[in-house]
């Protein structure tokens, strides 16, 4: 069964181009002769490490993925690393790409709030004197209970 896997190295950021070219060379020449299928050319890029590793603190990060259908991975990776330039090399499978479908959200709509018709000073005067008139009933207003207790 074919599947698709990605080889990460960490080359010293030290060695000038045409050595990292060199490397490049071999890995690619390596996985021809074991019947990789590469899906994507080396990918170079410079990266600061958390932690320095062998006294390195910059280093480039070379990222090939391919396809292979044996399992006999682990002799890929000892070639690799064979190498005293390459300061670490790490082998995954990774799952093949899947294009994603995107859904797309409809905007809601904003409902505007419902407008009563416009109030008037005199209505709004109206209501509060009602209200003052209802909670000062007889029974409830002060003078009248004090009158009641003598």
């Amino acid at each position: 069964m074919i599947k698709n896997y990605e080889l990460s190295c960490l080359v010293s950021s030290r060695i000038d181009e045409i050595e990292r070219d060199t490397i490049i060379e071999n890995i690619n020449k390596l996985a021809q002769e074991k019947g990789c299928e590469v899906l994507k050319p080396i990918s170079i890029s410079e990266v600061t490490l958390g932690y320095p590793i062998n006294g390195e603190e910059k280093v480039q990060l070379l990222v090939l993925n391919f396809k292979y259908e044996n399992t006999d991975l682990m002799d890929i990776k000892k070639e690799i690393e064979k190498d005293k330039k390459i300061i670490r090399c790490l082998l995954k499978k990774i799952s093949p790409e899947k294009k994603m479908h995107i859904h797309k959200r409809k905007p809601k709509l904003k409902e505007e709030p419902k407008q009563k018709g416009k109030v008037e000073l005199k209505d709004i005067d109206k209501k509060i004197e009602e209200i003052f008139n209802s909670t000062e009933s007889p029974s409830t207003t002060g003078e009248q209970l004090s009158n009641e207790s003598k």
